[in-house]
This record gives C-alpha cells, structure tokens and sequence, in this order.
C-alpha cells in the first residue's frame, strides 16, 4: 500500500510549487528557461579530451551543478569570507545544505551524504552539431580553442557548434532559496559556460527567447554595473575595492569589469567574442605599436616570416635559470641554456619574476630550436619548462596542478537580443604559502621560486612591455592598458 507521503510526480511541472519532499519541508517552486549556445563548446561530456563527441547527456546535469554552485559562491560568499574560519565554516554549511554534498561542511560533525535541495532537468536537447575541423585553421576563436590541438597527424578534439538549444528546469525551495538560486543561474548565463575553457568565453549560453518580458528577467539592458547589480536584486557588485580583503574563493563583490569602449553592441555572440578574445590576445602577443606615450607591443613584430621576441620577462628569466641541454656540448662548456643571438636583456635581471603567472598557472614555454636558416642553435633554447605553483612540503618541493585564471573575456547576451564584449576580473587572492616555480623536467629550478604577491616585477627589473613599468600587479596593467588604447572602459 503506498504512504500518503509517497506521493506520484505530477504529470505537468507547473505543479512543482505544491510539493514537499516530507511534512515539515519548506514548498517547492519551479521554473524552466530555453537556453541556446551562442559560442562552441569544448569538453563538458562525461570523458575528459575524448576523441568523441557523446551521443547522450549532451549537457550534462553533474557539470551544470557545477557550474551554478561556483557562482552562487561567487555572488554571496562574500558576507562570509571577512569572518575568517568561523565564516568559511558557515559558508560550506549554507552550500551543503542548499546544493547538497558527500561529506562534513565546516566544523559540522555529519559525515553522511546530504540530498540537495536544488533539483536541476535538463530536457529538449536540439541542433547539436559537431565540429571535428582543425582548429589551426579554424576562422574563429582559435585563441580560446587552442587546447583541442592534438599531436601533428592525429585529429583535433571535436566542439560542439554554436546554436545548440536545450530547457533547463530548476525546482528549489520556495523564497530565499529559490531567489540565490535564480541568481546563480543569472550569473552563470551571464559570466560562464559550460565546458572547458568558460573563461575564455567557450560555451556561453543565451537566453534562447524573443520574449521581451522573459529575458528582461534573466539579462541587464546593458552591461554596465549599475544594471547587472539591479538585475541580481541589489547584492554588492563590482565595487572594485583594491584593498577589499582576499580569500582563495573567486568573488563578484569587488570583482572588476569592463566592457566596449564602443557602445553600440553586436547582432552576434561570436562577434562580441571575438573582440574580448583579441583584448587578451593583443595584450599578451600583440605586435601593433599605439603610438608615443602609450603601450608598447607585448611582442616585436614578425621579421623574415618569424615569430618578432617576446617584450614580456618570463622568456629572458627562463634562459638565465635553465639547465643547459645535456647533449649541447657548447652550452655545457659555457653554463648558458641559451643561443648568444637570445642572450637576455638586461632590463629582465636574473631576479625571479612571472607576471603572466597571474592569468592562471600552469604555462608551458616552448622555445624555437633553428634559426631562420633552419640551423639548430647552439647552445640550445631551454627545453621543457613549465610555470606552476608550489608549496614546500617537509622540505621538498609539492607541486599543484592548476590555478584558474581570475579573469574571464567573452560576449554577455543583453535583453534586446544583442551582446556585448566583457572583461572580468574576479576578486580572489592567491594561495597561501604558495610559490610561483619554474619546473624543467621534473625538478624546481633553483633561484626561480618567488611569492606570489612578489610575482609581478623585480625589484631590478625595468620592464620592456610599459604596461609592466606603470602598474603594480597584472590586473591593473591589463585594465589600464584596455584605457589607454581605447579597447574598453570600465562598466
């Protein structure tokens, strides 16, 4: 015989908001939005770099758990954070018991696994179409697609193509919980994606309706700060404190954005996209000189079909803390991991300093090994080092994985059906006791550890790229440099 409590799905989820998980639970409300992809989508299947798209779970649940999780954090974590470990332990409490968890939330002595109160349905999966070309020859966002590259002779990893629409319904307790709840969605549609590489603006979502009342609901009129803060209900957004307090967790209250300098917005996502792509790409390997007193080119332009030498410091740095190729007989002779050609130059001094560490670790430099003859240099460029972080654990050196880049660029989807270019810069410090390193092979280079608040410039150094000169860390000298080349403002 079936408990009155056992109650049957109703047949229409309109009827959500009637339904209680047990007597004294709180009533359910439910919502569904029609969501289309406006730019491709790199990974987000249940295999990491599968040489195939899956054929089922397209858009996964698990991932977009995921993702909403993050930025709930990122929008109300900050009334937790200031309150050191009391508040971290809070915080993980208020997650675990809206979006569930396996294990203890901070302090509180319950093991076992605890069911969320978010329900998400992801339904009507319609016009996937995969994308198995090349991406080196890829019209569009190669900057952001890069990591689909394989090996030489082998094919690159497919995407998915922009314009695949599928529904995603919530249920959540009514109230409060619900209201965080629809932020985060908001939030996501707005700043992420879903896949891998969201912060390069890969598998960004739009709100895929013509209904003017609909996506006034889910999207600002433009991206300015003062409409996203009233879109999320007046939470503190952007307020852009340098001196605001920092915590490992990324946070939107004092985040920094900006956006176009050119106001009128885009017809299309992967237009917009493409504009913050190249803010990025511009600052970290543009070549194209902006005149006297503005920036000089993070790269020197191409000479007699090569690549123009990096202005940035970490290549020069590398070659004077690098091992010499074993089998380079010179450079062994000679202490030096470098050709005379690329000797570094003295405004990089031999002081550690990694200023694109602060775009997220690890980097992996690769060094060209001819000259334009196609005669191998000799001594030889440095081989195999790597940019990571690192803590000294008992003495030895414990190597992490992966820090994500606090910075986001891609297109944000507006109200009246156009898009927007953004950059932001989410408020976050960096790890405790952690230490930016170079890794060659598999050991630490010695001389190359510095904190990461110190990472940015040497004290010695006289930086050859000037926005390296003016700023004192790597997010001012990219906003500052969006300014002064007229590339975007603040929103």
């Amino acid at each position: 015989m079936r408990s009155l409590l056992d109650l049957p799905e109703p047949d229409s989820t309109d009827l959500a908001h009637l339904r209680r998980r047990s007597a004294s639970a709180p009533r359910l409300e439910t919502f569904t939005l029609a969501l289309k992809t406006i730019t491709p989508i790199l990974g987000g299947g249940p295999v990491a770099r599968s040489p195939e798209l899956p054929s089922v779970d397209i858009i996964r649940v698990p991932t977009l758990r995921g993702h909403l999780r993050f930025w709930w954090r990122a929008l109300y974590g900050h009334a937790y954070v200031a309150r050191g470990t009391e508040g971290a332990w809070e915080l993980a409490r208020k997650e675990r018991e809206l979006w569930g968890g396996m294990g203890r939330a901070g302090g509180v002595d319950d093991a076992g696994p605890r069911r969320s109160q978010v329900e998400l349905r992801v339904t009507e999966v319609q016009q996937a179409q995969g994308d198995s070309s090349d991406v080196d020859r890829a019209p569009r966002g190669v900057y952001a697609l890069w990591p689909a590259i394989t090996k030489p002779g082998l094919r690159d990893l497919p995407r998915w193509r922009p314009g695949l629409r599928f529904t995603l319904e919530v249920v959540a307790p009514e109230g409060e919980a619900m209201l965080q709840v629809r932020n985060a969605v908001r939030a996501w549609i707005l700043f992420g994606g879903y896949g891998s590489r969201g912060r390069r603006g890969c598998g960004s979502v739009d709100v895929a309706t013509g209904d003017k009342a609909i996506r006034e609901q889910w999207l600002p009129a433009e991206a300015s700060r003062e409409a996203l803060r009233q879109l999320m209900g007046g939470l503190p957004l952007f307020l852009a404190r340098p001196e605001a307090p920092r915590c490992d967790m990324p946070l939107l209250q004092d985040a920094f954005l900006y956006r176009a300098h050119r106001r009128a917005p885009y017809s299309s996502g992967v237009a917009a996209w493409e504009v913050a792509l190249q803010w990025l790409r511009d600052f970290r390997q543009g070549t194209e000189s902006w005149g006297d007193g503005l920036p000089l080119p993070a790269r020197n332009p191409k000479k007699e079909g090569r690549e123009g030498r990096s202005n940035w410091p970490e290549a020069d740095k590398i070659r004077r803390f690098a091992r010499p190729s074993p089998k380079d007989e010179v450079g062994t002779a000679t202490g030096r991991a470098y050709p005379e050609e690329h000797a570094p130059r003295p405004g990089h001094s031999a002081s550690p300093a990694w200023p694109r560490a602060g775009f997220g670790l690890p980097i992996a430099f690769r060094f060209q090994r001819e000259n334009k003859h196609k005669t191998p240099y000799s001594p030889q460029e440095p081989v195999g080092c790597v940019l990571q972080w690192a803590r000294k654990n008992n003495g030895k050196w414990e190597r992490m994985d992966r820090l994500a880049s606090p910075l986001i660029v891609k297109a944000m989807p507006l109200s009246n059906g156009q898009f927007e270019p953004v950059a932001l810069w989410l408020h976050r410090g960096t790890p405790v006791n952690g230490r930016v390193v170079v890794v060659q092979g598999k050991a630490v280079l010695s001389r190359s550890e510095v904190a990461f608040e110190r990472s940015f410039r040497a004290s010695d150094d006289q930086p050859l790229f000037s926005p390296l000169q003016r700023a004192d860390n790597l997010r001012d000298a990219f906003f500052q440099w969006l300014k002064d080349t007229q590339k975007a403002q603040e929103a």
